[in-house]
């Protein structure tokens, strides 16, 4: 099986090699067969989880080499005015943390993990403004619909495995995630993918695309009504992975889409600020589900009829809203404090927090216990200088965004709309990560946000161009002379 799966990988890097602008959609396939076939291989080894990422490094290559794409950001559209100076710091502090981890620790396994985590996105955001410029607005949304169907597919084996079928294919790698809540035990339902962290992550993803594809073309009422209802049954079918969180990434989603919209296209305060006090709440009970090891829900003691079986899952998500922690400068603020305490101001090095390093050998000895949220996991890798940079790369890319939403917004409300669900669809992970970042060890999921940035970063120039092509086909039709038309007496 190991023979298969490595030939299934070569010839899915050969083919986006040779067609990168079909690179996204192997990417896709390759992340979707990975897991299922991880299983299958003896000892389940941990470096399948690259296998989507040399599906993507193998298009890029074959961008840069057969379709002239520039490796860096600068040729995207204002990115060296605003994004120059914070970015060139963050990477000279990501090489610098680099050498440390590497002197420190002697695991170059490590600190290439570390690497990863930091520059894939990056190089997928480049990737994916130059093959949004070579392909447009259409063949993104191709795109879109192909990872929701494949993905959307993928998760019937979540169902699958809690209807009992028993396939190798199914189920976590490894022991799995035990919940104890609601007074019983509860498994975590993974179905295809590797753990029930990652198919809860692919839930809310395809989620949030679906709403996107659904509305982007243009809102009505039934077009919103048909998105709600999806996005209502992939939250009853992600509610058996038992991570609940991925409920509330999705309310974060919706309320960031409705808070652009309103502010951008419509121009009405008053609706955009009830959006972002939404949000926030969203995000604020996000925090109450993220409970540190031994933490209490309200919900841990309850005793339901053990033939209730999902029953036991609706009510531990009901409680979602309910479990807004006492602890949330745990989460925040503690970590930072941790990871000062334990390696200092300068922290670790790179690759130190990153998910998967505890399988690394050498590695397991290292102690990761702010790593869990995001703020505590770059404290860790990258020190308080660090936290510092990505703050002001944070606000900074804040600002480029609000630009080049403003920009296409008066461009074309078309391209607007899927610019909207896509930060908005950011911005729901940003809230994620920040408290739990077992999910974006995962190379895909890196990549995917990288490649949402390019497409955001890429709409006003679809737009622009469209417009052009538009008013140019007008004037054509308004200088060609009129035939066959005899007038009047």
């Amino acid at each position: 099986m190991l023979e298969i799966a490595a030939g299934a990988l070569l010839l899915l890097a050969v083919l986006a090699f040779g067609n990168w602008r079909a690179g996204l959609v192997l990417c896709v396939l390759t992340a979707v067969l990975q897991d299922p076939l991880r299983k299958l291989v003896p000892n389940e080894p941990g470096y399948f989880v690259l296998f989507a990422g040399l599906t993507f490094a193998a298009a890029a290559v074959g961008a840069i080499a057969g379709g002239g794409m520039r490796p860096t950001p600068n040729a995207i559209q204002g990115w060296k005015r605003q994004m120059g100076p914070p970015l060139a710091l963050f990477l000279l502090l990501v090489i610098l943390q680099a050498a440390h981890s590497l002197v420190r620790f002697g695991i170059p396994q490590m600190t290439i993990i570390g690497l990863i985590s930091y520059l894939a996105p990056l190089a997928a955001l480049v990737f994916a403004y130059h093959l949004a410029l070579a392909q447009g607005l259409r063949r993104l949304r191709q795109w879109m619909w192909f990872y929701a169907l494949a993905a959307g597919g993928a998760l019937v084996g979540v169902y699958l495995e809690y209807a009992g079928f028993n396939w190798a294919v199914l189920g976590e790698v490894g022991r799995g995630l035990v919940i104890y809540d609601v007074g019983t035990v509860l498994k975590a339902y993974s179905g295809f993918f590797r753990s029930s962290e990652i198919a809860a992550w692919h839930t809310a993803a395809v989620a949030c695309f679906l709403f996107i594809l659904l509305v982007g073309r243009r809102i009505t009422l039934p077009r919103l009504v048909i998105a709600l209802a999806l996005v209502g049954l992939l939250a009853a079918l992600g509610v058996l992975t038992g991570r609940r969180k991925l409920l509330v990434v999705v309310t974060v989603f919706l309320s960031s889409y409705a808070f652009l919209v309103a502010w951008f296209q419509y121009r009405a305060t008053r609706p955009a600020v009830l959006a972002a006090v939404a949000g926030v709440l969203a995000y604020l009970a996000f925090v109450g589900v993220m409970e540190p090891d031994g933490g209490e829900s309200s919900t841990k003691h309850m005793k339901l009829d053990p033939k209730e079986k999902y029953a036991h899952y609706t009510t531990r998500s009901r409680s979602v809203f309910e479990d807004i922690p006492e602890r949330f400068e745990n989460l925040g603020l503690a970590p930072i404090r941790w990871a000062v305490n334990r390696y200092g101001v300068f922290g670790a090095g790179l690759g130190t927090g990153s998910q998967g390093v505890q399988h690394v050998q050498g590695a397991g000895s290292v102690q990761r216990g702010a790593a869990e949220g995001g703020l505590g996991k770059i404290t860790m890798e990258l020190g308080v200088p660090g936290l510092c940079v990505v703050a002001w790369l944070i606000l900074a890319f804040a600002r480029y965004v609000r630009n080049v939403l403003a920009a296409v917004t008066k461009l074309s409300p078309r391209h607007a709309r899927v610019a909207y669900g896509l930060v908005a669809f950011l911005i729901a992970n940003a809230a994620s990560f920040s408290v739990a970042t077992q999910a974006f060890g995962d190379v895909f999921v890196l990549v995917m946000l990288g490649w949402a940035v390019g497409f955001v970063l890429a709409m006003p120039v679809l737009a622009a161009r469209e417009l052009a092509l538009r008013q140019q086909r007008i004037l054509v039709a308004e200088a060609r002379p009129t035939l066959g038309v005899v007038a009047p007496p």
